[in-house]
């Protein structure tokens, strides 16, 4: 297995690209997201959508390329295919990381480890790339995993995620206070439901709700008595 990177204007360009380049149809692509790029504005350059294409190796000199039916690779065992998934993120982008899987009844715990780990987690702690990376392996094998969830985390991560959110509510709460008008957060697992929860239950004027069904589930911070119900962070 190796990997190629390619760019374009936003994500389905640089699929498009990859296609053509690889004379491979989108569909049959299998790819991991680097960048998704943005359009710029307010005196901000564009930045190109780039992703890592994993192929299999090429065939030997005279040997015919299979036909996409008769190379069906065989299923991936879910917890190679996080490792697996893992090193090519890393071996695209050359960050110095690793992972190994922690296992419990309730959920497989990737835990990221290595010098360049913090990237996952940026500065500010409020770890976009994290969420990015966790959603991308839910997609590829939590089918295979359900009931269990995955979690991506490394050695301090979940307290500094933790401290982020915490303020980052605190933040929102003072807006909705001053303002009067409720704001739905961005989607939270249901763990980080319950620290934002947790972390606004002390704030005055302030009461919380959780709407939607299982990925699409949000959190809501509004201002107390608005009929935003009981506070809750299901």
């Amino acid at each position: 297995m190796k990997d190629r990177i390619f760019s374009g204007v936003d994500i389905d360009d640089a699929v498009a690209v990859a296609a053509a380049n690889l004379g491979l149809p989108k569909a049959d692509l299998r790819y991991v997201v680097l960048e998704a790029g943005s359009a710029g504005g307010r005196g901000l350059k564009p930045t190109p959508a780039r992703i890592a294409v994993m192929l299999e190796d090429a065939p030997e000199p005279g040997e015919p390329r299979k036909a996409a039916a008769d190379r069906q690779a065989p299923p991936v065992d879910p917890k190679a295919g996080l490792l697996a998934t893992i090193r090519a993120v890393a071996e695209a982008g050359g960050l110095g990381v690793e992972a190994r899987i922690e296992e419990s009844d309730e959920a497989l715990l990737v835990q990221l480890e290595g010098k360049d780990r913090e990237f996952f987690l940026e500065p500010d702690g409020k770890a976009e790339v994290l969420q990015a990376t966790e959603h991308l392996l839910l997609r590829l094998y939590g089918a295979q995993l359900q009931p269990r969830a995955v979690r991506l985390t490394g050695e301090g991560f979940r307290e500094r995620r933790d401290e982020a959110l915490a303020a980052e509510a605190r933040r929102v709460a003072a807006e909705v206070r001053a303002s009067g008008q409720a704001r739905t957060l961005q989607r939270l697992n249901a763990y980080e439901r319950r620290v934002v929860h947790m972390a606004l239950q002390a704030e005055p004027g302030i009461t919380t709700r959780s709407d939607g069904e299982g990925a699409e589930r949000r959190l809501t911070v509004a201002p107390a008595g608005s009929g935003a119900g009981e506070p809750t962070a299901q």
